[in-house]
């Protein structure tokens, strides 16, 4: 049974536009976090599709079916190696996205006017319900379908890639896109912050929700989360004696984001967001599974004390919060 198909688009993360440069990437992984959805248009000074019509259709029958289906965007930034991944809803052809569509709103700005003009240089567009960065080690479990080869020893020009990848790598993604909380911890450990950053507490916009079909839920940030690891130098809050174990990918003791007031009572803070580093604490990996999984009378001691840490620069980012409201929220 021959394996699943998938797409690399290679590219390069800053892109040269009128007046300057963008970051490609976060350019892309707004509209997504927005949206819940996007769509990426590969640019090619070519004329012919970057992907065959055959192709296109092997993937969307694919999709059809129910097979999870992946973008695989592999960046070069400055040099460094990036991987994305995106769970594809749909693909199109050069031109297949008429000027003004509706689909225009899930493409970045700084492109979406060109689309279906003689501007446009998209030889492919790949839609996509996810954009998350993974480990880079997994770039060596994805191989060219027609011979094997891995995509990270191809030299030649083509910036797109008919892929497998291995049974390892699509259990990683299966995983990440079947635990939202994993998945996001994992991203606040990806994002690259300065041991030097520093915070200036004040008051920030709500955050936007989620938007599609179902529950909507507030966003949030994943760099903000690290910036707030960083300054308690990857240090449990609850207890700076705690250590799990080193991390992989940040050679420090590894911790996880815990949002004090958790983000599902945003609502109770019309004006401002709670997805600030004041409102977001370090934890072991221990003290974070009892915030959200021991009975009240364990978690007491600890909301007393981290409330009593964090009440002043909360009210810095004009978050009013009585003592008694934050306990309600974890009985």
């Amino acid at each position: 049974m021959p394996k699943p198909l998938h797409l690399v688009l290679k590219f390069p993360v800053d892109y040269k536009i009128a007046g300057g440069a963008t970051d490609t990437i976060t350019e892309h992984k707004l509209v997504c976090d927005r949206n819940n959805r996007l769509i990426w248009g590969q640019g090619s000074q070519r004329t012919s599709e970057g992907v065959s019509d055959k192709n296109k259709s092997k993937l969307i029958d694919q999709i059809t079916k129910g097979v999870n289906t992946y973008t695989l965007f592999l960046a070069n930034n400055k040099g460094n190696k990036e991987l994305y991944v995106g769970k594809m809803l749909n693909i199109y052809g050069r031109g297949k996205i008429p000027f003004g569509s509706p689909l225009t709103n899930f493409i970045p700005s700084y492109y979406a006017s060109t689309v279906g003009t003689p501007a446009d240089i998209n030889n492919v567009f790949v839609d996509v319900c996810t954009f998350f960065r993974i480990d880079d080690k997994y770039i060596g479990d994805i191989t060219l379908e027609k011979n094997g080869d891995r995509v990270i020893d191809v030299k030649n020009s083509s910036s797109v890639f008919l892929v497998n990848i291995t049974e390892e790598l699509k259990n990683f993604i299966s995983d990440m896109l079947s635990n939202p909380e994993t998945n996001f911890q994992y991203q606040v450990e990806q994002e690259d912050v300065p041991d030097d950053v520093t915070v200036e507490d004040k008051p920030k916009g709500k955050p936007s929700k989620t938007s599609g079909s179902g529950t909507s839920s507030y966003k949030r940030d994943s760099k903000t989360s690290k910036t707030a690891i960083v300054t308690a130098k990857y240090k449990c809050e609850i207890d700076i004696t705690h250590k799990d174990f080193i991390s992989r990918v940040t050679k420090k003791n590894y911790v996880e984001a815990h949002h004090l007031i958790p983000m599902e009572y945003q609502d109770d803070f019309p004006t401002n967001s709670i997805d600030v580093e004041a409102n977001i604490v370090s934890l072991c990996v221990g003290c974070h599974k009892k915030l959200h999984h021991a009975e009240y009378a364990v978690i007491e001691p600890l909301i007393e004390k981290l409330y009593d840490d964090r009440i002043d620069r909360l009210k810095d980012c004009n978050i009013g919060l009585p003592k008694a409201k934050l306990h309600s929220y974890y009985k």
